[in-house]
């Protein structure tokens, strides 16, 4: 798949599907459609069915359903008192209609992560012990070491590396007590709050203790060229022994595009090749860019298969740990914790980010459609004029004075927020470009 084809289609997927959760709640509550927009104008191609006009618009930045009685960015203030315009309907069906494609953006990502989850089962990381401390991270600064074994977390006993992740996580606004085994001895290593908002990591920065064992490989990269399968270990790279998943990363970063040895372990047989790291680019901890060589693969999860409802209860807890982790990052950017350009990431970042994940597989791509979905959502309802929680709070005032607001008001504030959503929009756009090349 190429990069282009993903990002048109992630950005596809994520519009039809928010526009269609709008368009058919509308259908439902007997409002007239007059138009189906994917992007904003100018139009491209338009089809009418029916009383809806279809288009594909230029500005691939979002989409829109116009309705009928409807005040919205189009700033079209056309009300008769028609029974299938929007006005005309009670405040039920207004919150039915405008909360549509929220609701369906959520179902998506509910439908997209139990599939994954029924598919390819929970993937666990079967081991407590640390395999990699990042430098200047927080991991550094608790005082993790390479082989510590952590067996508790604020008391609580964890037994895979999922579960440290997750409890970290949840735990990052308060002090955290480690309980670790480090030859031989019990410690307990402490988690300061305020270290967060000092480091310049964005995350635990501490890695877990796994095998150089190949997961999955990625179409067309150096591993799949010369033979690589799920389940192979490799045991030495450029004539060095290797004894675990970091050390190999390692030791691969440092040749891009040049030709090294390989050995790897399939069974009770050794197989050796040729390999050449393909180079990518990234930013060191100076900021400044570099190759670095990678070849294709990732580390080996256990499998743990899911039942059909296992997977719908997974699903739903996905999504809504994706919601908690959006709702942290802006609070975290709010309070000065985090910096936007850290946190927030606009058109720029997430078309990097499908072609990433296309590179890397279709279920890393929808598991990316299933993020950005949640994102959206959560996006959407919040309270600003010119989005659904901005019209949401508009019924609401309307159903409780019991008589609508007056058509000047609404397009005043409808000026107000679009005024504030671009400005916004530029924000992100500046936040995008700054992470590009500052």
């Amino acid at each position: 798949m190429t990069n282009l084809f993903a990002i048109i289609f992630v950005f596809g997927v994520l519009v039809i599907i928010h526009e269609l959760g709008h368009f058919i709640a509308a259908k439902l509550m007997g409002v007239r459609v007059e138009r189906f927009s994917i992007g904003f104008p100018p139009k491209l191609f338009s089809k009418k069915i029916g009383d809806t006009e279809f288009t594909i618009s230029a500005i691939p930045l979002g989409g829109y359903v116009k309705m009928a009685g409807f005040i919205d960015e189009s700033m079209d203030a056309k009300i008769t008192g028609a029974p299938d315009e929007f006005q005309s309907k009670s405040t039920w069906r207004k919150v039915v209609i405008i909360t549509g494609g929220v609701i369906m953006n959520f179902l998506l990502a509910i439908l997209i992560l139990t599939v994954l989850n029924f598919v390819q089962g929970e993937r666990i990381i079967p081991t407590t012990k640390v395999g990699y401390v990042g430098e200047q991270g927080i991991g550094q600064r608790i005082g993790f070491q390479k082989y510590d074994e952590i067996l508790a977390i604020n008391g609580q006993p964890v037994h895979n590396w999922n579960e440290v992740q997750e409890q970290f996580v949840d735990n990052l606004n308060s002090n955290i007590v480690f309980t670790v085994v480090r030859d031989g001895r019990q410690i307990q290593l402490v988690y300061q709050k305020e270290w967060f908002k000092e480091s310049k990591a964005e995350q635990f920065d501490v890695g877990p203790l796994i095998p150089a064992k190949v997961g999955a490989i990625t179409p067309g990269m150096p591993a799949e060229k010369i033979g690589l399968k799920r389940g192979d270990e490799i045991v030495a790279i450029a004539g060095q022994p290797i004894k675990d998943w970091v050390e190999m990363t390692e030791v691969i970063r440092k040749y891009p595009e040049k030709t090294i040895s390989i050995e790897w372990r399939r069974g009770d047989s050794l197989f050796s090749a040729q390999i050449t790291p393909q180079a990518f680019e990234e930013k060191n901890e100076k900021g400044e860019m570099i190759k670095v060589g990678k070849i294709g693969i990732s580390y080996y999860y256990e499998h743990r298969d899911v039942g059909p409802g296992q997977a719908v209860i997974l699903g739903v807890k996905n999504t809504f740990d994706l919601l908690a982790l959006n709702i942290k990052g802006i609070s975290w950017v709010i309070t000065g914790t985090k910096s936007a350009k850290e946190i927030i990431g606009g058109p720029i970042m997430i078309a990097k980010m499908a072609g990433d994940a296309a590179q890397a597989g279709w279920a890393y791509l929808w598991y990316l459609i299933a993020a950005l979905s949640t994102v959206l959502a959560f996006f959407n309802i919040l309270p600003i004029p010119a989005l659904d929680g901005g019209h949401l709070v508009f019924i609401l005032i309307e159903g409780i004075r019991g008589r609508p607001i007056p058509a000047k008001i609404k397009l005043k504030v409808q000026q107000i927020g679009l005024a504030i959503l671009f400005t916004l929009i530029i924000f992100i756009f500046y936040v995008d470009i700054s992470r590009l090349f500052f």
